[in-house]
This record gives structure tokens, C-alpha cells and sequence, in this order.
């Protein structure tokens, strides 16, 4: 049965970075994209890496003249150990999308947030 776990405050959490906390032997991550909280696992799916200490970047687009753009609208979660890297919007990985990022519920009550694992 899932538990509510105290994470912190809203104000703590930043656009783009994420903030970490661990919960017995969980370790949980949330970060803000585009003002809406995301709060995952941080564990990556393909290799069991701490995900949430990977870099968010533009997603990386090659135009039919084979020509790279970025693209900061579809920011990726790149993986810090092989480097995969995971969709913000759906958590599913760029190149497989059977592997996805393990999102979280959470509840923000006058500004405190809870996860529930």
C-alpha cells in the first residue's frame, strides 16, 4: 500500500533541476517543466542509474537534409551512466518506448508537496 510522504515546498523546486529526496530506499526526484511539477523515480529504467542527476536538454532533431536542430520545446532527461534519454512530456525513452520514466502521483496542499509512494 502506498504511503504519503512529506517532499518539501514548491518554492524549493526549480525549472529544469531537479531536487532529490529519499525515502527509505526510494530516491525520488522533482523538478518543474514549463511551471507543472514533475516528481519521478530516480532510477533509470534501461541501467537502474540515478536518472534525476542527469542533465535536461533540448531534444536533439535531424531535419530530412539530415541536419541537427534543438529543439527546448520537448526537453529530454539524458541519463548520466549510458547517456539514454527520456522524454519530459511522457517519460517514455527516445528510441524505445517500452522503457519509460516511473512518474509519480503527488499532492501540493498550501504549498507543501506530497508524494505518494
Amino acid at each position: 500500500m502506498r504511503q504519503r510522504h512529506y517532499f518539501g515546498t514548491l518554492a524549493e523546486i526549480q525549472e529544469g533541476r531537479f531536487t532529490i529526496r529519499e525515502f527509505g530506499n526510494r530516491s525520488v526526484g522533482a523538478t518543474l517543466h514549463r511551471g507543472k511539477l514533475i516528481v519521478v523515480l530516480n532510477f533509470c529504467p534501461h541501467a537502474g542509474a540515478p536518472i534525476c542527476s542527469g542533465k535536461i536538454i533540448p531534444k536533439q532533431i535531424f531535419d530530412a537534409s539530415h541536419e541537427l536542430t534543438l529543439d527546448a520545446e520537448l526537453p529530454v532527461l539524458r541519463c548520466p551512466w549510458h547517456g539514454w534519454e527520456f522524454s519530459l512530456e511522457n517519460g517514455r525513452t527516445v528510441v524505445e518506448s517500452r522503457l519509460r520514466l516511473a512518474y509519480l502521483e503527488f499532492e501540493i496542499d498550501e504549498g507543501s508537496i506530497f508524494v505518494m509512494i
